[in-house]
Order: C-alpha cells, then sequence, then structure tokens
C-alpha cells in the first residue's frame, strides 16, 4: 500500500511492489526491474533516477531512468541506458485518457529531477505503451523495426519458419550439436564471454565488461537463461535471454566464426523458441532490426515486425540517437576493429559503452 499519490521517488522499500508491476505486465522486460537498476549503479557508476505513479495506493505507472552525461550527447535523462528498451511502464487495463492524464503530471518529474541534477532532454528508448497516445510533451523519431512471435502450445514452430531454417536446422543435427541449457556465473565466465569477445571484436561493437554480466546474473539470477551449442566438448554458440512475465527476451547472441557452417545459431534460436512454448511463454521479444541482414535473419522465424521509435521531450537542445547507419556510426565501427585487440577490448569496451550509454 502507497499512502502518497502522484509521482513520488521510488524508494528501495517498494522494491517488490516495482518488480511484481513489471512482471505483469506485457511491456515488461529485464530492463525494468530493479535488478537492473542495481547493476547500472555498481558496473557503470550512473546514477538512477526512478519514480511511481500511484492512485489510491495502487501502481498506476513506473518511469526508471538514469542521469547520463557523455561528449557526444551532452546531460540528458535516459530510460534506459545499455537497452533497447525504456519509457513508461502503464498499469494494464488503462484507458488512454487516464494515461495522458498520468503524463500531463510527467512535468513535475522532469522538475524535481532537475533539481538532482541538470539535463537538456529526456531520452525514452522504444517505448511501446506509448503507441496510440496523443501527447505534446513528448516527441517521436522512428528509427527501424523491433521483431517479436507470439507463442502458444498448438504452435507449429517446424512448419512456421523459413525452409532455410529447417535445412539448416537439420545440417546442425547433422554434426551432432549437442544442447546446453544454462546460466550460471561459471557459464558466464568460462563460455559465453569468450565468445562474446570473439563476436563483438569481429562485428565492430564494443564489449560490456565481464563485469556487467556477473553482476546482471547475481541480480537477476531468476530471469536470465543461456542456450549454449557445443560441437563435441567444444561451445561454439551462445544465446542470451531474459525471462519476465509471459515473455522471453533475446538480447545477445555469440558465436565462434569458425563454426558458422556447423549453424549453431539457428540451432540455438529454435531450441529456445521450443523452450519458450513449452514453458508457456507468450511472447519471444528477437529485438531491434537495425539493418537488411538482421531483418533476413529475423524474418524467417516468422516475426511480427512493429515500429521501433526514440521518443524525447527536449527542454534546452536536442541530440539525435547516434544511428548504426549513420557516417559517425559506421567510422566508430571501423576504428573499433583496427584499434583495440580482444586482449583489450572489454576493459576499452567498458568505457565507449559509458559513453554512448549501449
Amino acid at each position: 500500500m502507497i499512502k502518497q499519490e502522484g509521482w513520488i521517488p521510488y524508494e528501495d522499500h517498494l522494491g517488490s511492489l516495482w518488480d511484481a508491476f513489471v512482471k505483469e505486465h506485457p511491456h515488461g522486460r529485464f530492463i525494468h526491474l530493479t535488478g537492473f537498476k542495481r547493476t547500472v549503479e555498481a558496473v557503470y557508476k550512473l546514477r538512477p533516477n526512478y519514480w511511481i505513479y500511484s492512485k489510491r495506493g495502487e501502481i498506476k505507472a513506473l518511469f526508471p531512468s538514469f542521469f547520463h552525461r557523455s561528449i557526444l550527447y551532452g546531460k540528458r535523462l535516459v530510460s534506459q541506458p545499455f537497452s533497447e528498451y525504456g519509457g513508461i511502464l502503464f498499469s494494464r487495463g488503462l484507458e488512454a485518457c487516464q494515461k495522458l492524464d498520468i503524463l500531463a503530471e510527467f512535468p513535475a518529474v522532469i522538475e524535481k529531477s532537475k533539481k538532482k541534477g541538470s539535463f537538456d532532454y529526456v531520452e525514452m528508448r522504444c517505448f511501446p505503451d506509448f503507441e496510440g497516445l496523443d501527447c505534446d510533451l513528448i516527441k517521436k523519431e522512428s528509427l527501424y523495426f523491433y521483431g517479436t512471435l507470439c507463442l502458444n502450445k498448438s504452435l507449429n514452430l517446424w512448419g512456421l519458419v523459413d525452409y532455410s531454417v529447417r535445412k539448416n536446422i537439420k545440417r546442425a543435427l547433422s554434426y551432432n550439436l549437442k544442447l546446453q541449457v544454462g546460466g550460471s556465473e561459471d557459464e558466464i565466465r568460462q563460455i559465453f564471454y569468450p565468445l562474446h569477445l570473439k563476436s563483438l571484436q569481429r562485428l565492430g561493437s564494443p564489449p560490456h565488461p565481464l563485469a556487467y554480466f556477473l553482476t546482471l546474473q547475481k541480480n537477476l539470477k531468476d530471469h536470465l537463461t543461456i542456450f549454449i551449442a557445443r560441437h563435441g566438448e567444444i561451445p561454439i554458440s551462445a544465446l542470451l535471454g531474459w525471462t519476465v512475465g509471459s515473455s522471453v527476451h533475446i538480447t545477445d547472441i555469440a558465436s565462434d566464426e569458425r563454426y558458422f557452417p556447423l549453424r549453431g545459431n539457428d540451432f540455438l534460436h529454435f531450441e529456445f523458441i521450443k523452450w519458450a512454448i513449452f514453458q508457456d511463454y507468450r511472447t519471444f521479444d528477437f529485438g531491434p532490426v537495425r539493418y537488411p541482414g538482421q531483418m533476413r535473419y529475423k524474418k524467417k522465424w516468422g516475426i511480427e515486425l512493429h515500429e521501433y521509435s526514440c521518443f524525447y521531450i527536449p527542454l534546452r537542445k536536442i541530440k539525435k540517437p547516434l544511428s548504426d547507419r549513420s557516417f559517425l556510426g559506421r567510422t566508430a565501427s571501423s576504428v573499433w576493429k583496427l584499434l583495440f585487440p580482444r586482449s583489450i577490448a572489454a576493459k576499452a569496451g567498458k568505457f565507449l559503452r559509458r559513453e554512448l550509454s549501449i
């Protein structure tokens, strides 16, 4: 029972109520849970700015965010950093007019937040709960898409996926790939993270430090699952995903390029979706679809595409999100590949990840 009404600052004793709200929400993801808050605080030292909207003792909305300062973006309030999603979660069943009433009081959150630290704008990454609302306060910038797959017990996954997926699964099985399902600290340290470093070096993207994944595992172990493909004793691919409420959200695919012909990545996606169906999850979230290669890969799983947008509230100035397709984004990727060997990538990656909050 929350005695105060309207937008109130989050306090630790409200953590169980906050997390219960997230788990019941169709758009709730691991980045909305308080374990993610503690992880970002501990690893990246960003200052949280979390708010609850209460009415008649019940939570009607949540707003998680962090203060973030960077050379490229300046000072901003980000919901959520190091993530594909963010924004406000409204209580299920609210009418559009009720959501707009809550948003009408949101400027008070901005003003109170500015007393804790200055910022020039508020950024909310892929804010699905805003769809269908007409609010002058919040601006929208369309970027690309994200893909989800609706699940149910009667879903014929083998018949749904593209022929190329079925062919790749048969190839993986012909090589006797074995599945390992886990998520322990040792599996992150010894299997997932080495593959993560290899993959992001190949893609020209800065890796998170090992401490990020280990701290997530510590704070959110009940929500973390890793599917691992082995060829004999050798781990060749790993797919990291999160379960929250009725959804499964995959965020990291890591693999050894020497074993690409064995089709470990397709094997893991197929097994993860099968597992999610068996566990009675309702949504399998593939995340953003940023470029043609991702579009081709994710569409063959029968996904439904949704618009992926960035939402922002300008105060004094606006800096748009840095696109992977921009000249700066492409240049940064090339420079990363050339200048940062794997031996120092983990340490250097932490600083760049913090700078960009990606």
